[in-house]
């Protein structure tokens, strides 16, 4: 599909999702990204939201060629959300916890689930054009 002058593939779906990814492993769990607003928290929850989103578009396909990646997937998604749940301060909606009360320890904890979801997020690329 066409959008404007670029060409939405699910390769260049699969690869936005991981750089939603990479995008939230080196600036936004640093704290790096909203250092003065500590809001870090609601910018990472909205980068997962799309990388699964992408996810959800092409899981059919990836399924089909890859049922243990989508698998792995589901999981680890639902695993990194379950840590972010842990600091909304509104279970419907984005009020979270000020970055800047998240821990040393914690943070390593949301680091952690990021690269857990990103190594096998790097492959769905390769599962939708089998």
């Amino acid at each position: 599909k066409r959008v404007g002058k670029a060409e939405i593939t699910p390769t260049s779906m699969a690869n936005g999702a991981k750089e939603l990814l990479d995008e939230v492993a080196s600036g936004k769990v640093t704290g790096e990204e909203e250092r003065y607003s500590h809001t870090d928290l609601v910018d990472f929850k909205a980068n997962v939201e799309g990388a699964q989103k992408s996810f959800e578009l092409l899981k059919p396909v990836a399924r089909k060629n890859d049922p243990k990646l989508v698998t792995e997937l589901d999981k680890q998604f639902a695993a990194l959300n379950t840590l972010l749940d842990q600091y909304r301060n509104d279970k419907t909606g984005y009020v979270f916890t000020s970055y800047d009360k998240v821990g040393k320890e914690q943070r390593k904890e949301l680091s952690d689930g990021v690269n857990a979801l990103a190594e096998p997020l790097s492959k769905l690329a390769a599962a939708v054009v089998k």
